[in-house]
């Protein structure tokens, strides 16, 4: 069984995007370059697996699927750095993907454009018994994509040995938001006793949806809140949670001085230094990221989330999706099948660490984490897509930023990210 995954473009998007929509015709139906009568079928991925050939790995759970259908599937791996602009350029030229992959922030606005096809008319019932996670792909009533990675959840990890030295012997599952900042205050030094070292440091220096996801968007779901409201049509955070997310961040810089002046230059790699090198008593960081930790030796633990009002952290939940301008659909549906099913998601995730995400897929993340997505499934937050949902979240993360730089008060950051999300959603 399959699934897919999801992803919302930040876009500017205008009436000629729609048009050349309308006149664009897909790969699908193009003769494979290799001179013989074979279908070829395009598929869009960015790079998953860390230090390995993506595209390798897929070639080699795709060949049987090649064969079956006499189609040839070519995977192209596309770099973070430009992944929603090709996309997007894709689109608009006629020249996009049958089948791609999209996370949350994208699928609005790719919907919006038509770009993406409903799955309702495709998925059996057989296939929505086997996915775990089926809901992440509905949008307005519709199943628009299957998610193929939910996980690498954001959690808070700390250094045993560095509470330790400073008389803490543990940190409570449920640590409230005033434990975790007296236990902050209590850390001055490191593990052996003798340096300095920061309570916490988070990723300001790091691209937008990474720090929000790491570093905003969790205090604002243990507040209770949203980032956008039911129907995504408002950023939400003009509210009563969206205001205690917004300032408990400002009191963890300026009030409390628990984040240090330099964590507005941080990057997420330096964050990983600086927890392996016992420099940080805690950094939010995804699950993925902590084999470093074990590399370096470190002493480390973590809990899923801090606790105010409920707990709740970010989860990736990207999908894979079916392209409107696909010609034969039916085949590049049955290539989202063979790419979900149980056996080809085993053999992935034997490379690209994730938890199942459907019944029918052996487990192989970290094995400390397997309760997180077992037990504290309600915990774990995936992101809006609300239309323009990248876009607003880069202004809210550089407001944000601007506020940890000390150039914005909370106050300014609310007003000004909401005007802006209401220029994008009302357009």
């Amino acid at each position: 069984m399959k699934r897919t995954l999801k992803k919302a473009v930040s876009a500017l998007l205008c009436v000629t995007m729609v048009s050349a929509l309308a006149v664009g015709c897909g790969s699908s139906g193009k003769k494979s370059s290799g001179g013989d009568d074979k279908e070829s079928l395009e598929v869009w991925m960015p790079p998953l697996s860390e230090n390995q050939d993506d595209k390798e790995i897929w070639n080699k759970i795709l060949e049987p699927f090649e064969k079956e259908h006499n189609v040839k599937v070519n995977v192209e791996i596309i770099p973070w750095g430009n992944y929603e602009e090709k996309y997007l350029t894709g689109v608009t030229s006629g020249e996009g993907p049958d089948v791609g992959y999209m996370y949350m922030e994208m699928l609005g606005d790719f919907i919006d454009m038509g770009a993406v096809e409903s799955l309702d008319d495709y998925l059996t019932d057989e296939e929505k018994d086997n996915y775990l996670y089926l809901d992440n792909g509905k949008i307005d009533g519709k199943q628009y994509c299957l998610p193929m990675i939910v996980g690498n959840a954001i959690v808070m990890c700390y250094n045993k040995d560095i509470l330790a030295a400073n008389g803490i012997t543990e940190v409570p599952d449920n640590c409230s938001w005033d434990q975790f900042i007296d236990i902050c205050k209590q850390v001055k030094v490191g593990a052996d006793g003798s340096s300095e070292v920061y309570p916490l440091v988070q990723r300001w220096g790091n691209p937008s949806m990474s720090t929000l996801n790491a570093s905003f968007y969790p205090y604002l779901w243990q507040s209770g809140g949203s980032i956008f409201n039911e129907e995504g049509t408002a950023l939400a955070i003009d509210s009563e949670a969206g205001k205690k997310a917004v300032q408990f961040l400002y009191d963890l810089r300026f009030t409390h001085n628990i984040l240090p002046d330099v964590v507005t230059s941080l990057t997420n790699d330096d964050c990983i230094s600086y927890f392996c090198e016992g420099k940080t008593a805690f950094v939010e960081m995804e699950s993925s990221s902590t084999v470093q930790f074990d590399e370096a030796n470190v002493n480390w633990g973590f809990i899923t989330s801090l606790t105010n009002q409920e707990k709740g952290t970010f989860v990736a939940s990207d999908s894979l999706v079916l392209m409107s301008n696909a010609k034969n659909k039916d085949l590049a549906y049955s290539l989202i099948q063979y790419m979900l099913d149980g056996e080809s998601m085993t053999e992935y995730h034997q490379s690209a660490r994730f938890a199942p995400v459907a019944k029918d897929e052996e487990y192989h993340d970290n094995p400390a984490f397997k309760s997180v997505y077992e037990e504290d499934g309600e915990q774990l937050h995936t992101l809006s897509p609300a239309k323009g949902a990248s876009k607003i979240g880069d202004t809210l993360y550089k407001n944000l930023q601007l506020m940890i730089m000390g150039e914005m008060k909370p106050e300014e950051v609310i007003s000004e990210s909401v005007s802006y999300a209401d220029t994008i959603l009302n357009e």
